[in-house]
């Protein structure tokens, strides 16, 4: 073994170094060739452990920093989605507001909407109240009317009835009466001044007012007054088992001025 091998061994920090840091290659293999097989083999185990460590050292930093660099990334993750988990809340809680407001504004215009509809069902009540009155005051207006219709109806018939076709008659005989009288007074007078002229010796030729066709005429008077017919008579005297409206509506006559009358 060289005095450089020598001191490799013996120094404790040669012990720490790799042997790179030893020396150069050719003085490296030089002083491994001087080496003893145990010590070459000690120096190469040294070595190997020192590789391993190493090569275990910069797994775990690797690894450690992987670790650490995954947990950033998740914590980042984590902020920006709790920032969007925020921001979401932020906006739910406007939307709430805005949902309240408008439930407020339906539960005004609904409050509105049942005392308007309140009023309305106490109007109609109060309209059907007035209209059950004033069907009951019809029904017993209509009810008087009808009970003065019967009563008028029975007076007609037991009374006006009888008495108007006495009136009608009563005025149709004296009509007749009245003509009679007329024409007797109208021969009396005839037969005075007949006998006057006569006494006078004046034929009736001689008055300018005698008329020699007035005995026929006469005659012909008195035909036409007994086959003279009151249409309205003998309507009524046919209507005498009709109802009254109808015995009305034959009564109805129109006046001379051309104005209906009753």
């Amino acid at each position: 073994m060289s005095s450089q091998g020598t001191a490799a061994a013996g120094d404790p920090k040669s012990e720490n170094a790799s042997p790179v840091e030893i020396g150069s290659p050719e003085s490296y293999f030089s002083e491994l060739r001087h080496m003893h097989n145990e010590e070459f083999l000690r120096q190469y185990n040294v070595n190997l452990a020192r590789q391993v460590a190493m090569g275990s050292q910069l797994r775990l930093r690797f690894e450690q920093e992987a670790k650490v660099l995954r947990k950033s990334v998740a914590q980042k993750a984590a902020e920006d989605k709790s920032d969007g988990l925020s921001q979401e809340l932020e906006n739910m809680r406007a939307r709430f507001l805005d949902l309240q407001v408008s439930n407020e504004r339906l539960s005004q215009q609904v409050a509105t909407l049942q005392q308007q509809v309140s009023g309305e069902e106490k109007l109609k009540a109060a309209f059907e109240e007035f209209k059950r009155h004033q069907d009951n005051r019809v029904e017993e207006r209509c009810a008087e009317i009808e009970a003065r219709l019967d009563a008028l109806s029975i007076d007609f018939d037991e009374e006006l009835y009888p008495h108007m076709l006495t009136a009608i008659a009563g005025r149709r005989w004296a009509f007749a009466d009245v003509v009679s009288v007329g024409i007797a007074k109208g021969l009396s007078e005839g037969l005075r001044h007949g006998l006057e002229h006569g006494q006078a010796q004046l034929s009736l030729e001689s008055i300018e007012a005698y008329d020699p066709e007035a005995k026929a005429k006469f005659v012909a008077a008195l035909q036409a007054l007994k086959d003279l017919k009151y249409p309205l008579v003998d309507q009524l005297e046919g209507l005498k088992d009709a109802p009254m409206d109808v015995i009305m509506a034959a009564l109805y006559l129109e006046s001379d001025t051309g104005d209906d009358a009753p």
